[in-house]
């Protein structure tokens, strides 16, 4: 079999954050206000921010191209699909207004957007004369989204839209190392000048690349035209996401595993999670995997002392400065990940012995799900549920062992 296939589709989208985005609301409150009148609070209303009068739907278009193909008496099968989704219209982020209006700019439908992606699915099914049965499956996909227009934006800010670019870039440094000796940091600051992020910088102090020349670290204007010594670090979004399906059985015995991943996914936490000692004491935390910070000497009590680390992942903690934690190169993580969803084994019991007992079919099972996950992203995390949660921090998964006996009657 092979199949060409062909579709364009358009539709509107009314997908808002909120019931009643073109209509201008008002909050009421009852005995909420901040002074006091006459012995009591008052009541209070609130205007809500203001509204585009020209507000209205998104309008999405769609063309898509597939091919499906079945092979060697259908033992393999597959299916590659290309599409390309234009979104006109689109509410973007809002254009700057003065701080005089006194009130937040309005949503407007003043973006457009192009998305170009791809999947490819495969499966290959057979049984061999001495009857083992076996079938591998596969799938993988991807899809990138670029900013068509983004209309007066003249001050081109990367944390902005901006045309021809992949939505979600990360803007960030590039680390150099960490210092080791004070003297290493000393020959740093003699060709880089940092004081514009911070100041008493020594051993276990992060040093970063002067990527223009200048001789000082800077963010200059943050925009297309004058970013300093920032650069594009990485895309903050997931891609190429691919399953794999394995299947085999013989004599009754039959085992099944399910893998699951995302090949590319970078970002960049930076919150206490990660971190452990942030600027603000209080907001500050230590897990195990914070213990691996910079000492250029044993420290401790006599007896109980922890040895020097100068190989150290994490920078000397400070918590009266951020300095080392910016965004930089040497801390974004690699959240990607294949992991081990399902295992399952089982055992079909044959027929002419259930026949006997008033059953078709009866099969025993053992599952596990989540048994094993490859990752490089940090330990504190999982690569699942990382972009979720309270900045990354979600309800672990957990790893769920079952058995259960499947009877038809």
């Amino acid at each position: 079999m092979l199949k060409l296939r062909a579709s364009f589709g358009t539709l509107s989208n009314q997908n808002t954050s909120g019931y009643y985005p073109t209509y201008r609301t008002m909050t009421l409150g009852t005995a909420n206000g901040a002074w006091l009148q006459n012995g009591t609070q008052p009541n209070t209303a609130r205007v809500g921010g203001l509204i585009s009068a020209s507000l209205t739907w998104e309008k999405v278009e769609t063309y898509n191209l597939g091919l499906d193909w079945g092979a060697f008496n259908n033992r393999f099968t597959g299916t590659i699909e290309g599409f390309q989704r234009f979104t006109h219209d689109m509410v973007g982020p809002a254009l700057d207004l003065p701080a005089t209006l006194g009130l937040s700019a309005p949503s407007a439908n003043n973006c457009d957007l192009k998305t170009v992606g791809w999947e490819v699915n495969f499966a290959w099914r057979d049984r061999t004369p001495s009857g083992f049965g076996y079938s591998i499956s596969a799938n993988i996909s991807d899809a990138r989204t670029i900013i068509l227009k983004y209309p007066d934006n003249t001050t081109h800010a990367i944390s902005s839209y901006n045309e021809g670019h992949e939505m979600g870039e990360i803007w960030g440094f590039e680390t150099v190392g960490m210092a080791k000796t004070q003297a290493e940091m000393d020959a740093h600051l003699a060709k880089v000048d940092q004081s514009a992020i911070g100041s008493m910088w020594g051993a276990g102090d992060i040093m970063y690349a002067d990527l223009n020349g200048d001789g000082k670290l800077t963010r200059g204007a943050q925009t297309l035209e004058d970013h300093g010594d920032l650069k594009v670090i990485g895309i903050n979004a997931q891609h190429y996401f691919f399953g794999v399906n394995l299947q085999a059985d013989y004599k009754g015995f039959d085992v099944r595993a399910l893998l699951q991943g995302v090949l590319q996914n970078d970002i960049f936490i930076s919150n206490q999670s990660f971190w452990g000692v942030v600027s603000w004491i209080w907001n500050s935390c230590a897990f195990r995997e914070h213990g691996d910070y910079f000492r250029a000497e044993p420290t401790g009590l006599p007896g109980h002392e922890i040895p020097a680390n100068t190989d150290a992942y994490y920078p000397r903690p400070l918590s009266n400065s951020g300095k080392n934690q910016q965004t930089q190169t040497k801390y974004l993580q690699d959240a990607s990940y294949i992991r081990l969803k399902n295992l399952q084994l089982g055992y079909t019991i044959p027929q002419h012995i259930t026949s006997k007992i008033g059953l078709s079919r009866a099969r025993a099972f053992a599952s596990i799900d989540n048994l094993w996950t490859g990752t490089k992203l940090n330990k504190l995390f999982d690569p699942e549920t990382v972009r979720g949660g309270q900045g990354g921090n979600a309800y672990p998964l957990s790893r769920t062992l079952s058995f259960g006996v499947s009877l038809t009657f």
